[in-house]
This record gives structure tokens, sequence and C-alpha cells, in this order.
């Protein structure tokens, strides 16, 4: 038998969409051997009382205030009891016999999480779930597998895709859980996997486990795409100058930001401008954080060659 799962969905104003999530969840997991909780992070709309009244099973957790995806995930995982907890996007449809292939990964004791195989709301395109990194003129690009002969086989993954990844709550919580200076989305799941990397664990990925995403759809109902955009560059700059260990590497990316910040004002780009502003107020977080996190083992170099054999072979 499969070990126990805690599985968290942080959900805001999406009452339909985790309702959908959950009617495709249910039969794929035991209550009473696994748990659900769902983080109502601030929801103004009919979301907790709609779960209290028609999934008595399911634990609601309630937020008062919005505090953004990474800080709801942070708070079901420290409220979870079980060690491998599955992280789980409100806009996702599982398919039963997703999660026995997850949870074997976990026989190895340096793995982090283990990503399902993600598909687009059509259900057949790859959307996620297997990808590689490589730096390139001061951020880290980054390479979704997009053919289907490509994700056949376990490998190797750069990060643990916050909408469908099972994680071990013992790591991430080491890892201080999802960094709140990408409130309130996109990057903290690239940010603790390349963390987890630094320390020697491993994120892998499992073909035999899949999983449907309506990507971004609680984002884009909820934020305008202006603000949409400011944040995820932003966030991007966040990631590489609180990450990148290799000093030399680590002065090209500053040499890059700087000149794509003198373009921003040239080209009038409001929001890269935004974007590097905020970045350069957050400049003595960032330094905190480097300075604190002092468990590098992996060099960048070593991490993007792992990640990247799935692509490269």
């Amino acid at each position: 038998m499969r070990p126990p799962c805690s599985i968290v969905i942080p959900t805001y104003n999406a009452r339909d969409l985790v309702d959908r999530c959950l009617l495709s969840l249910l039969p794929a997991v035991e209550i009473g051997h696994d748990e659900i909780i769902v983080v109502d992070d601030g929801s103004t709309d009919d979301t907790t009382p709609m779960l209290l009244e028609k999934y008595p099973d399911v634990r609601v957790e309630p937020l008062d205030l919005n505090q953004g995806f990474g800080a709801a995930c942070n708070i079901g995982v420290e409220r979870s009891k079980h060690n491998l907890v599955l992280l789980l996007n409100n806009d996702i449809v599982v398919s039963e016999g997703f999660l026995e292939p997850l949870t074997s990964h976990f026989n190895n004791p340096a793995v982090f999480a283990a990503n399902a195989a993600v598909f687009k709301k059509d259900g057949s395109t790859p959307g996620g779930g297997l990808v590689r990194g490589y730096l390139h003129y001061g951020l880290l690009r980054l390479r979704w597998a997009e053919k289907q002969d490509e994700r056949k086989r376990k490998s190797l993954t750069l990060y643990a895709n916050g909408a469908a990844t099972l994680i071990d709550r013992k790591k991430y919580q080491s890892l201080n859980g999802f960094d709140p200076i990408y409130f309130p989305f996109y990057s903290e799941d690239l940010d603790i996997s390349y963390r987890a990397y630094q320390r020697g664990w491993l994120v892998v990925f499992e073909p035999a486990s899949s999983v449907v995403h309506d990507h971004s759809v609680t984002i884009t109902g909820n934020h305008a795409q202006d603000y949409i955009s400011y944040i995820s560059k932003r966030n991007r700059i966040f990631f590489v100058l609180k990450n990148i260990s290799g000093r030399s590497r680590l002065m090209v990316c500053i040499f890059w930001l700087a000149v794509r910040f003198f373009g921003s004002i040239l080209t009038m780009d409001r929001v890269y401008f935004r974007a590097i502003r905020d970045v350069i107020n957050k400049i003595p977080e960032i330094n905190r954080a480097r300075k604190e996190d002092r468990t590098r083992y992996l060099s960048d170099e070593r991490i993007i060659e792992m990640t990247s054999e799935w692509y490269l072979k």
C-alpha cells in the first residue's frame, strides 16, 4: 500500500474551479488514509460555505486576508499531518491512480519532490512537469518538454511545479517553504526547487502520473495582464539575485539586468521599470537571504546540466 499523503489546495475566489478539482480528486484518494486540506486564501465569494456544506471530509482552512499562493501553501503544509504532501492548484483535474507513481520516488532519500505529467486543457497537449533552464542575458530561461517522446521516461526536472507536485514535508520545511518575497504568485516553486538542488536533493518527473491544468485561470480571473507581467518579470529577477551562487555568473547576470534597466527607460517600458524598482527596494532582503542560506553543495553549472539530460539525449 502506498504511504499516506496530505493534499494541499490553495484557492482564491475560484469556487467552481476548486469544486471541479475536488470532484476529480476524491475518487483518486482514500479519505482516512489520506487527508485533503483546502486553504481558502481570503476569498470574497462563497468558497468556504460551499466547501463546508458539500465536502464534509475535506478540511477547510479559511484565511482572513489574501496572503498569496506561497503563503497559502506554507500554511497548508504546516497544518498537514503526513510527510508526503501533494501541492495542487485549484484549476487541476487529476486522473485516478495518479498519486501512487509519485509516492514511489520517495524510497530514495535524496528526492525532494516528484512532478506529475501536466497536460493542457485539451488533455493531450503537454503543459508542464518536465522543464530545463539556462542562463541567458541575465535571466534563467525555462524550456518545457513539448514532445510526447521527451516525456515517456522518468528523469530529473529543474523544478517542482507547484500546480501538481508531491513534496517531502521535512525537506520543504527545512528550506523554510515558499519564500514570501515572491508574493503573490510565480517563481516560488522554482526558487525552492533550486535551493533543494543546491543541497544535493532531487526533483523528478513521473510520466505515469497524469493531470490536466487549466493554466492560470485563477490568476487571470483576479488580476490585470499588466500586473501579471510585472510580477512575472520582477520575480524572475528576484530568483537570479537570490540563488545564482557562482560569483562570475552572478556578475554577468547583474550586468545584463542593468542593460535591460536602461533599455526600459529608453523604450518607456513601464512594466519592466517598475519590476526593477521593486527589486532595488528588496536588495537588503535578498542579501540577507543569500547570507542565511550557506548550504550550497551543487554549482549552478551542475544543476543546469543535471536537469537538462532529458533534453540533451
